[in-house]
């Protein structure tokens, strides 16, 4: 039989490689309006993965399928954006850098044998206050120094993300209900780190 860990393994390759083709096919997009409903897609069917996964294992794999496409053409035209500002280079770099805080995070909170149980709630708290944070920002004009903050503090926060996550990996029911939530959950610590990182070398960037 296989292992949990095994199950996200295969399903988290495959969702990176699923968003990889999603932000080389949406990376042009420019319209507002389809940018609009393919976040719309994106936030609906995360939640939507959830459900299917309580169907069937196939309905959940094929919905976590089809959202991870969604995933990278909602994010193309940002990756695509940085791209033209730093390189492809620095970006596959960025890349780089995020899955090697993933396997050091995921590592740690796989392997150390630490109860990292309490850190989802401080983590969720952590969280509202950059949401909050990031909000304001839209509507008051925030500084260069400010704006690194906050990119700081948000991979900091999907670092712990990741430590969490990866113990969760390694302390819950062997099902593939539970390897589809896991394998969504890793994935988003991935892409708003990868983001979040990208954010922070852009700024350090400006002149």
């Amino acid at each position: 039989m296989e292992t949990l860990i095994a199950k996200v393994a295969v399903l988290l390759s495959m969702t990176m490689g699923l968003g990889t083709l999603g932000v080389y096919l949406g990376r042009e997009i420019k319209s507002f309006g389809a940018f609009i409903g393919l976040a719309i897609a994106f936030v609906v069917g995360a939640i939507g993965v959830f459900f299917a996964a309580q169907v069937s294992p196939t309905v959940g794999i094929a919905a976590l399928a089809v959202w991870a496409l969604i995933s990278g053409l909602f994010t193309g035209p940002a990756i695509q954006n940085y791209a033209e500002r730093l390189g492809w280079q620095t970006v596959a770099g960025a890349f780089a850098g995020t899955s090697g805080v993933m396997a050091v995070c995921g590592s740690i909170g796989l392997f150390s044998g630490a109860d990292f149980s309490s850190m989802g709630f401080y983590l969720g708290i952590a969280l509202f206050g950059l949401i909050i944070v990031s909000v304001i920002g839209l509507f008051w004009r925030m500084s260069r120094e400010m704006n690194i903050g906050m990119a700081l503090v948000g991979m900091v926060i999907f670092a712990g993300y990741f430590i969490f996550d990866f113990w969760r990996l390694g302390n819950s029911e062997n099902t593939w209900a539970k390897a589809i939530e896991l394998t969504l959950n890793i994935y988003l610590d991935f892409l708003n780190f990868f983001l979040r990182l990208l954010e922070l070398l852009a700024l350090l960037n400006q002149k």
